[in-house]
Formats: structure tokens, C-alpha cells, sequence
């Protein structure tokens, strides 16, 4: 059986700061072989399905429509979080049967598999258009064969750091799936370090245990691949996060911040995850009365809301929702991303920490890291690309982004890749674009929001809040 043609390796929730010699020299090491893109940028909300869904379409949120990892579905008539393929699948009965509005590259390519230790929404989110098969602990697709894969190797518990299911995962493709399966194109996502930081923060012994531990396993996946396929040359090897991460600067409780406004249930709703807020609401007027409420609160970050003129929102002082990618039929009506912020927080131990603060709404999985809101600090996400159609020791200053991951593999699968927000990462440019800052005033607050321009597409450096 041949070896895939392409390897993708989701390394979750990887701040691009954090690899180092020290912690991860493995990655490193993989940089070295190829092409190290330095200026690689995540996807609005920094949320992981959000992210996930962008890296499977080759689109922003606008044209995907999964607008956030929790949403308001008008439809269903409640809010739901996508961390369950359960609740994805009701969703997508409810919008008629269409999970993601475009194609994800498995449909494109005729198929691949998909081997996943993070949540089920995501594994799910992957194989959104269910050509490939899904191997995950609880959303297998086809159910058929699950049996087989338990007999291969016995799926660990969820545990912290999550080293046991990574190892898994990788090992799982090495056991089974590329010897028995060959697929063509094979994603593994990994949940760590994401899953550390959430209750760790990227900082302590936890952290780098998780850390270093991830890419141990991934040296050692990729070694014995080297030694046990013949034909391993011919396999490109893409190695990327899907978002950053920020320390947590507090754990905020919408539902009692909001419990004094009027008319939640029936004139507004709210739905909240991480480091982002998906506002729903059925009048203009509801939507103004919360955003100056919102702008009362140290907590509240940038306001985008629908329609509008290009940068400034429909709404007074917000932005344009289209302006981050963030637009489109599914979009909420007025979305918040979280207030961030440089630097560390005061008593903070900042051996080994990352720089970035950020507040998190209280429906987070732990009170340690945060992501999904608009920090340069959760935009910073890392690619790696190895192999025969990427130069060793490529070092690429030009933006480059989640978006490009799908037309990457439709391109090297020899896919068509006409369409999408993303360009191919083996076109190298040294193009490395043009920063545009956009701003808007109103009633004594500014909001910026950064972003580089390069032939025709955007990649979003940060957006923010501040007192003007």
C-alpha cells in the first residue's frame, strides 16, 4: 500500500511563540527539512471549530457559516455549543441538511481519513461533507469498523496533559490506518497543548510537560514512518495550529452580567464560548441598548455588527462584521470578542510564560487559557511545511493563514483550488503585503482592527477596543 500523499498534523491551540529548541525540537527540526511560514495567522473567533472549519474549506466564517463554537440557532429555538457531533447534527437537520455552506477539500479529493483526539464537533467539522472516514473515540464515521479500530489500539481516557490520546492518534495511523486504509490525504488532530492550557495557562510545568510531550511524540511518529515506508519520501507533511492562546484575566458570567436587561428569550440572545459573544437579537433598538450596555463593562473587547459600509457596522461604533471575514447568512447580529490585552498580569509568574491577557467568558473548560477572541496573541498560529514540494530551509515572510491549508492539499492532490479565500502555500510570494488599519469613533471609545493585504485576500493581525 502507498504512504499518503499528504499528512496534515493539527497541533491544537500552539501559540507560534511557543516553539523553541528547548520545548519542541522536533517542529524544529521538521522546519528545517522545509518551508517555515513565520507569518501565519488564525481565523475569527479564534475558536477551534470556527478554525477547524476554515481549514477544511479554504474560507472565512462568512462563506463557511459556523460563526462560533457556541451559536444561537433560530431555527432550533436555543443555543447550542458544537463541542458535541450530537448537536451538530441536530443543527444541521434544522438548516436543512447542509452542516458547512461550502465543500470541505475531502470532497474534492474523492476522500482521506481523519484520526481525531479532540473534541467530537471538530473531528466532526472535519469530515463535514462525510467523505472521508472519521476515527475519533465517540463520532466514528462509518460506524462500521469501529470494533476493529479498539482491537488495533485500545482508546485511552481523556486525561491532562492528553499525551495518552494523542499517542493514540498518531499511532493509531502508523498501526492501522496507513498500512490497512491507505488514505491519499490523512488529518490527524492532536488536543494538545490546548487541552493542558485551558487549565493550565501557557505557562508552569504542566504546560511544558504537555508541550514537550506533543512533540516528542510527533519525533517519534515521524521516525519510525521514515523507517517503516519506503516510498515516505514522497509524502508532504503539513504541521500547523489552528489558534494561539492568552493567559485568563477573568472568568466573566454573561448570564448574570446581562440578567437586568429586558427581553433575553424573546427580544435577544446571547451565546457565549471562550473569548468570543454572539449577540441574536429582533430590533435595531434591542441591539444598540446592548452595545451600550457592553461598552460599560472593562470585559467587552470589539463590537462587530451586520451590514454597514464597508469598515463601520450597521450599529453605531462597531465595525463592519465583513471586515474580520465574520459576516454572512449565519452570522450573529452583533458579535464581541472578548477585551484583551500585552504584557503579563500583575503577581503573574512569568518563568517560561507567554506574553497576553485576555477576559473569558465563564463557559471556558478551564480557568487557565482563553482563545476566541481578536488578540495578536490568539492570530498567531504556526505552519511547517515539509516535503517534495517544499524547499529545505525555507524561511516565508509573506501572511499566510488557516484559509490556506485546504487550497495547499486540493493543490498538491492536483484539485482545482479556484474560489477560495486561501492560495496554496507551494506558490511561494515575496509578497509580504500591506497593513491596512481601519478605525472607528463613537462617543468617546475607538476601535482599531489591523490587517495585511496581499494580492486580493486579508489575514487579520488584531482588533481592539480602547477609550478614545
Amino acid at each position: 500500500m502507498p504512504s499518503p500523499r499528504v499528512i496534515a498534523i493539527q497541533f491544537d491551540g500552539l501559540r507560534a511563540d511557543a516553539l523553541s529548541e528547548q520545548s519542541t525540537p522536533n517542529l524544529l527540526a521538521a522546519a528545517e527539512r522545509g518551508a517555515w511560514f513565520r507569518n501565519h495567522r488564525s481565523t475569527f473567533p479564534t475558536s477551534t471549530r470556527v478554525c477547524v472549519s476554515s481549514l477544511a474549506t479554504g474560507v472565512y466564517p462568512e462563506k463557511h457559516g459556523l460563526p462560533g463554537n457556541s451559536l444561537y440557532s433560530r431555527e432550533l429555538g436555543r443555543t447550542i455549543t458544537t463541542g458535541r457531533h450530537e448537536n451538530l447534527l441536530a443543527w444541521e437537520r434544522a438548516m436543512g441538511g447542509r452542516l458547512l455552506l461550502r465543500d470541505t477539500f475531502f470532497e474534492a479529493v474523492g476522500g482521506g481519513v481523519i484520526i481525531s483526539a479532540a473534541s467530537s464537533g471538530s473531528a466532526w467539522l472535519w469530515n463535514a461533507g462525510r467523505a472521508a472516514r472519521l476515527i475519533h473515540p465517540v463520532a466514528a464515521y462509518p460506524d462500521e469498523g469501529r470494533e476493529t479500530i479498539e482491537e488495533v489500539r485500545e482508546i485511552p481516557a481523556a486525561g491532562e496533559p492528553d499525551l495518552p490520546r494523542c499517542a493514540w492518534a498518531l499511532d493509531l495511523a502508523l498501526d492501522y490506518v496507513i498500512p490497512k486504509l491507505a488514505p491519499a490525504v490523512l488529518v490527524i488532530h492532536l488536543s494538545e497543548p490546548d487541552s493542558t492550557q485551558h487549565h493550565q495557562g501557557a505557562a508552569g510545568a504542566v504546560h511544558r510537560q504537555a508541550l514537550e510531550g506533543v512533540d516528542r511524540l510527533f519525533g517519534a511518529f515521524w521516525e519510525r514512518f521514515q523507517r517503516e515506508r519506503d516510498d515516505w519520501p514522497q509524502t508532504n507533511l503539513l504541521l500547523f495550529s489552528d489558534h494561539g492562546v492568552v493567559t485568563i484575566a477573568g472568568m466573566v458570567d454573561l448570564e448574570a452580567e446581562l440578567a437586568d436587561l429586558p427581553g433575553r428569550g424573546e427580544n435577544w440572545q446571547v451565546a457565549h464560548s471562550e473569548g468570543a459573544a454572539l449577540f441574536y437579537a429582533q430590533s435595531e433598538k434591542t441591539l444598540l441598548e446592548l452595545v451600550a450596555f457592553l461598552r460599560t463593562k472593562d470585559w467587552a473587547g470589539p463590537l462587530f455588527s451586520q451590514g454597514g459600509s464597508g469598515v463601520e457596522g450597521s450599529l453605531l461604533g462597531t465595525m463592519s462584521l465583513g471586515l474580520a471575514g465574520c459576516g454572512g447568512p449565519r452570522a450573529p447580529d452583533l458579535l464581541m470578542g472578548f477585551q484583551w490585552g500585552d504584557g503579563f498580569l500583575p503577581g503573574e509568574n512569568r518563568a517560561g510564560a507567554l506574553p497576553g491577557w485576555g477576559y473569558s467568558s465563564a463557559n471556558n473548560k478551564g480557568s487557565g487559557g482563553t482563545h476566541g477572541s481578536c488578540s495578536p496573541y490568539e492570530l498567531r498560529n504556526f505552519m511547517i511545511a515539509c516535503g517534495p514540494a517544499f524547499p529545505a530551509g525555507a524561511r516565508v515572510d509573506a501572511p499566510t493563514g488557516n484559509i490556506d491549508l485546504a487550497p495547499t492539499i486540493l493543490s498538491l492532490m492536483g484539485q482545482e483550488t479556484s474560489g477560495l479565500d486561501g492560495e496554496t502555500l507551494t506558490n511561494f510570494s515575496k509578497e509580504t503585503g500591506e497593513e491596512r488599519v481601519y478605525r472607528v469613533e463613537s462617543k468617546g471609545f475607538a476601535q482599531t482592527l489591523s490587517r495585511t493585504e496581499v494580492d486580493g485576500r486579508f489575514y487579520l493581525n488584531f482588533a481592539r477596543l480602547e477609550k478614545a
